[in-house]
C-alpha cells in the first residue's frame, strides 16, 4: 500500500507489534489507520513534537517516527502496555531519544503540559473509554497543538423532530422570561428560526453521550475501576469543538479511497470516526 503522493508508507504486516497486543492488532487495520490518520496529513508529523495518548504497545508511536516525527512521548496507564512499547520501539530501530513512553494518566499528564510544547496530539481508541471528554477538550485548547487528532468510536447520530422541538420550546421560555422575549420579531423570522432549530443542519444539532459500564480487567477497556465510559455522537464532540473554538474536519473514510475494508467494518458503518482538529478562533 502506499499513500497518494505515491510514497511507500507504514506496513505493520509481520511487525512485532502484531505480537505484543490482541486489541485490534490486525495489520490491514493498523496500515489504513496509519495511512489515513498520519500520512495523509503529513504536516502533523514531519519534524514534530507529538504526544500519543492511550500509547498502548506503542504501534502508534512507531507510525508518527515513521512519518518522520522529531519526537514522540506515549502516556500509558498500564504498565505492562509501557513495557511491552519501550521493548517494541526498541526492536524496530528507532533511536532512544526519539521517544518516551511514559507510565501514567491521561487526563492528568495533560494538565501537566505547557502550551505550545507540543505539536500534534493523537488520540486513538481511548477517547469513548473515558468519562472526560469535556476536559480532555479544554485541554487540548489551552495547550494549543498545531494538531489535535481523534479517532474514537460514536454513539448513533439520530435525528429526533420531538427531541429539537423540546428544545426550541426551552430555549422560547429562557428567551421570554429571562432575556426579554421576541417582542418586535416578525412572524416569518419566528418561523424561520423555529426551521433552523428542528430541521437537520448545523443550528440544529442535538449532542448526546451515552454513559454505560464495561469490564475495566478487559484488554482494551477503561483503566477506571468502576468501569464506566462515555460514548458521544458526533454532534456532541462538534459542539464541543466550536464551543472551544477549535477548528475541525471529520475525516470522510468512504472517500479515503481504502482498497481493502478487512477489520475496517467500524469505519465503513460509521461507528467509529476520525476528526483533525486544529486550533481556531477563542470561543467568546
Amino acid at each position: 500500500m502506499s499513500n497518494q503522493a505515491g510514497v511507500a508508507v507504514v506496513d505493520f504486516n509481520g511487525s512485532i507489534f502484531l505480537e505484543s497486543s490482541n486489541v485490534r492488532a490486525q495489520a490491514n487495520r493498523l496500515n489504513w489507520r496509519s495511512e489515513v490518520l498520519m500520512g495523509r496529513n503529513p504536516d502533523c508529523f514531519k519534524g514534530k513534537r507529538v504526544l500519543d495518548l492511550a500509547s498502548h504497545d506503542g504501534r502508534f508511536m512507531h507510525a508518527a517516527l515513521k512519518h518522520g516525527a522529531s519526537k514522540v512521548i506515549g502516556v500509558e496507564a498500564r504498565e505492562e502496555h509501557v513495557i511491552h512499547a519501550r521493548h517494541n520501539l526498541s526492536r524496530a530501530g528507532h533511536a532512544p531519544d526519539s521517544y518516551q513512553v511514559l507510565c501514567g494518566d491521561l487526563v492528568e499528564h495533560l494538565k501537566q503540559i505547557e502550551t505550545g510544547s507540543v505539536d500534534t496530539v493523537l488520540c486513538f481508541g481511548v477517547f469513548s473509554h473515558l468519562i472526560e471528554q469535556v476536559e480532555i477538550i479544554r485541554e487540548i485548547r489551552r495547550i494549543a497543538p498545531g494538531a489535535f487528532i481523534l479517532d474514537t468510536w460514536v454513539a448513533k447520530e439520530q435525528w429526533n423532530l420531538r427531541e429539537r422541538l423540546r428544545n426550541h420550546k426551552v430555549n422560547l421560555w429562557v428567551r421570554d422570561t429571562q432575556q426579554g422575549g421576541d417582542r418586535g420579531l416578525s412572524l416569518l423570522a419566528r418561523f424561520k428560526r423555529l426551521m433552523a432549530s428542528v430541521l437537520p443542519g448545523p443550528g440544529s444539532k442535538v449532542g448526546s453521550m451515552v454513559l454505560l459500564y464495561e469490564d475495566p480487567q478487559a484488554p482494551g477497556a477503561t483503566v477506571r475501576p468502576s468501569g464506566l465510559m462515555a460514548w458521544a455522537n458526533r454532534s456532541a464532540l462538534e459542539m464541543l469543538f466550536e464551543h472551544f473554538g477549535l477548528e475541525h474536519a471529520r475525516v470522510d473514510w468512504m472517500a479515503q479511497r481504502v482498497s481493502d475494508w478487512t477489520d475496517l467494518e467500524d469505519y465503513r458503518n460509521g461507528s467509529r470516526e476520525s476528526w483533525v482538529v486544529r486550533p481556531g478562533r477563542r470561543a467568546s
